[in-house]
């Protein structure tokens, strides 16, 4: 009974304290980018964890969030380096190197990294860095994307919480 008194008041204090608590809202999303990124077939290997998945990118280009293309995938430069562990979930680990089209000398890099199923969704964090001045808010963006792999090539719809200028 010595423990009966300080239990209620502790319980008390908790319930008063965490009655009023409200669950945030979820963000709101924001389209930024769609892309379409043809890739070599995968090249699989033994991995300790599971199976490693190789691929190189060979074409393909980006959207805006207004539909407009943007940009084009450099051919050769980056690729995916993933791997699919023991329970199926595939690893995404994959570079990119896009040169914009409406900008003279103007690049972004994107690094790809997430989690998701092998030939279905992957839920990714993308960073991206570019020397654009139109895209440059890009540079200071929280981005993820839904990344598949229908054939052979990539589908990319990316989405912020901040929206795009």
């Amino acid at each position: 009974m010595r423990f009966a008194t300080p239990l209620f008041v502790l319980s008390f204090i908790a319930t008063s304290t965490f009655a009023d608590f409200v669950s945030p809202a979820p963000p709101t999303s924001y389209h930024v980018l769609s892309g379409i990124i043809d890739i070599t077939p995968p090249i699989q290997t033994p991995d300790s964890l599971g199976t490693r998945v190789g691929s190189t990118w060979t074409g393909g280009n980006f959207t805006d969030n207004k539909g407009n293309v943007f940009a084009t995938v450099i051919p050769g430069a980056g690729g995916e380096n993933g791997f699919v562990d023991s329970a199926g979930f595939f690893h995404v680990d994959a570079r990119m190197t896009l040169k914009l089209v409406n900008e003279s000398n103007t690049y972004a890099y994107l690094q790809h990294m997430g989690i998701g199923e092998f030939g279905g969704v992957a839920n990714v964090g993308l960073r991206i860095e570019t020397n654009s001045v139109k895209y440059k808010f890009l540079n200071q963006i929280f981005v993820w994307e839904n990344l598949t792999i229908p054939g052979p090539y990539l589908l990319v719809d990316a989405f912020s919480t901040t929206k795009p200028t």
